[in-house]
């Protein structure tokens, strides 16, 4: 994901659990695909270079992850075969991979089929900066881009559980956080309106999509209290973090303990 929102545009085992490097032309039955942004791809600086330079490739559609989101996900559901589809700067309808075509591209390797158990999507940051103050042109491309995702879904996986999940909290009351203090672990928060309504358009968008389109809306909102970008005990790796409360691979993404927290819940929630 690129810079979302400046909301953030805002870590891993690799086990038979989680698919690697290109799928297979058939994968486990009961399957769950991961699809999104860079926040479930999460990957480390040097292997994102690595993958501009063609040298590195784990994910079904060229990209690269560094496992952790998958690995969460299959250790809180009891084993789910986790397919990954997941694209630093992916989104809906704007930049990148575009999550539709992400999930035709699982349906032509084979993993997304009528046998998989879910689907799960998290993306959307992408679709909002690039329109600046254009909220009616980010609004249609969210909801045109997710629709369409979900239709794929449903087309090549008919049985499946289709998730949208919603991001991690970032601003608090209205601020928002880029950066810490020097030799403090707490943020400098600063007035960022834009930062905190956009977030909350966004998360209003993804839920009536969902909804409105036989998927469910899985809300991160609840468990991110307490640990937005301000936080002394933030899931977040601000712009400039001197003293996080957790290692990250990337700034204005989850640290370590956010993928943690953020997978172990998506794990949890889907259909076993």
């Amino acid at each position: 994901m690129k810079k979302p929102i400046k909301f953030a545009a805002l870590a891993t085992m690799a086990t038979a659990l989680i698919a690697g490097s290109a799928p297979a032309l058939a994968t486990a039955p009961g399957n769950t695909v991961l699809t999104g942004d860079s926040v479930i791809a999460n990957p480390s600086i040097p292997d994102y270079l690595k993958n501009k330079a063609n040298v590195k490739v784990n994910t079904g559609v060229g990209c690269v992850t560094d496992n952790s989101i998958a690995h969460e996900i299959a250790t809180a559901s009891g084993g789910a075969h986790v397919d990954q589809y997941q694209c630093a700067g992916a989104s809906f309808s704007t930049g990148g991979v575009h999550i539709d075509d992400s999930l035709r591209t699982a349906a032509r390797q084979g993993a997304l089929n009528a046998q998989t158990k879910n689907v799960v999507i998290v993306a959307g940051a992408n679709d909002t900066y690039p329109y600046g103050l254009d909220i009616q042109a980010s609004d249609r491309a969210l909801r045109n881009g997710l629709r369409n995702a979900i239709n794929v879904a449903h087309h090549h996986a008919p049985h499946a559980k289709v998730i949208v999940v919603g991001y991690p909290r970032v601003s608090f009351n209205n601020m928002s956080c880029y950066n810490s203090g020097l030799g403090s672990s707490s943020p400098l928060p600063i007035p960022a309106g834009n930062t905190a309504g956009t977030e909350r358009r966004l998360q209003n968008t993804l839920r009536e999509v969902a909804q409105q389109n036989n998927a469910t809306f899985l809300d991160a909102w609840p468990i991110s209290q307490g640990h937005d970008a301000c936080s002394p005990d933030r899931w977040w790796v601000n712009l400039v973090d001197i003293m996080p409360p957790a290692p990250g691979n990337l700034p204005l993404h989850l640290n370590a303990n956010g993928t943690h927290a953020y997978g172990q819940f998506i794990g949890h929630n889907i259909a076993k």
